[in-house]
């Protein structure tokens, strides 16, 4: 087969297909037993990019050898997991190209989308780097940060995060890194809020470290890139973010024992704070400073969580079982159909 129609029908048409089917079930799987815990939103909502990274890479060679004069024939497998790296080799030997051109134009082609997302993702890491040599927080000069960290740090569970100072990003404080963890935040941002609302979002980004959303940020990130071309995945990968800060809004509430109202009020004012900060051109802004409040869609949308939060009930370890087994089933058992499509079939998953 061509190089360019396996990779069309074998790869890229089966992972957009899935990623759309499965978002679909997960979200009438919310629907109907009405999960509203951001946590396990996130997790569910993590499956459809997962599954749809394995079957791009997935080679269905074996079930296409089911000829069949069916134009549509229903498939149940249980693909070897074993087999996940070498059976797309393997495919790479049997791909028949119809000059030497064609494999060179290929070549760059693929080198160079590859590059691009490289240096990309090389770019975001030196700019969280960065701040490891950034000046810290003088515990004199600010007391009250250092209080609210003193009460917060047992309180999740966390190793004691390294406090420094941006003189260049005036916006909401954020956090990076894992081994040794910071938080980053601007004297101005400290001049203009209360010890009540800072509590709130010091605990917030405490959460994103007790949750390890710096290593689940990379993950979705280098997922949603490397799927560039999948619609879906972008929508997805917007989806899991929102659901990743309402999850950390909700264990900042959990653990200051904060009013929904205290929290709705202060993430208003963080909003207003952002929104009269200039827009520095040409920088790559943390995830979390670009997008977390800048879309008044998604502003409401965490007000509303946080005020839903105090009817939210902690799962029991049984739901926890039953959701961990039904999520695994899913991203292995591939259930599907062959469609025949002039001569060619594409397993569809």
């Amino acid at each position: 087969m061509p190089v360019w129609q396996s990779l069309l029908y074998n790869h890229i048409i089966p992972s957009i297909f899935d990623a759309a089917v499965m978002l679909l079930l997960v979200l009438i799987v919310f629907t109907i037993f009405r999960v509203k815990n951001p946590a396990t939103r996130f997790v569910f909502l993590f499956l459809p990019m997962l599954k749809s990274f394995l079957i791009l890479l997935d080679n269905p060679s074996q079930v296409q050898l089911l000829q069949s004069e069916k134009a549509l024939q229903k498939v149940l497998r249980f693909p070897d997991p074993l087999n996940l790296i070498t059976s797309p080799l393997n495919e790479v030997a049997e791909f028949s190209y119809s000059s030497d051109a064609v494999v060179l134009v290929l070549l760059v082609t693929g080198v160079s989308v590859l590059a691009v997302i490289a240096a990309r993702w090389l770019q975001l890491f030196l700019f969280f780097n960065n701040f490891s040599r950034e000046e810290s927080l003088s515990r004199s000069e600010y007391p009250q940060v250092y209080d609210i960290l003193d009460r917060l740090v047992p309180a999740l569970g966390v190793s004691y995060p390294r406090v420094v100072i941006s003189n260049l990003y005036q916006f909401v404080p954020f956090s990076v890194g894992y081994r040794v963890p910071i938080v980053v935040i601007s004297k101005e941002f400290l001049a203009e809020f209360p010890d009540e609302q800072l509590e709130i979002m010091l605990a917030h980004e405490l959460a994103h470290m007790r949750r390890k959303d710096y290593l689940t940020s990379w993950l979705t990130l280098m997922l949603r890139d490397l799927m560039f071309i999948n619609p879906i995945i972008h929508y997805i990968y917007n989806k899991l973010e929102d659901e990743k800060e309402k999850a950390c809004d909700r264990l900042a509430l959990n653990v200051t024992s904060a009013a929904p109202k205290t929290a709705a009020n202060m993430l208003l004012d963080v909003a207003l704070f952002y929104s009269k900060q200039p827009v520095l051109q040409h920088q790559t802004y943390p995830m979390l400073a670009k997008g977390l409040l800048l879309r008044q869609s998604k502003l409401e949308h965490r007000i509303n969580s946080v005020k839903q939060s105090q009817r939210m009930k902690k799962s029991s370890y049984l739901r926890t079982l039953l959701r961990t087994t039904l999520f695994v089933l899913l991203v292995y058992v591939q259930i599907g159909v062959i469609v025949n499509i002039g001569g060619h079939n594409i397993f569809l998953r």
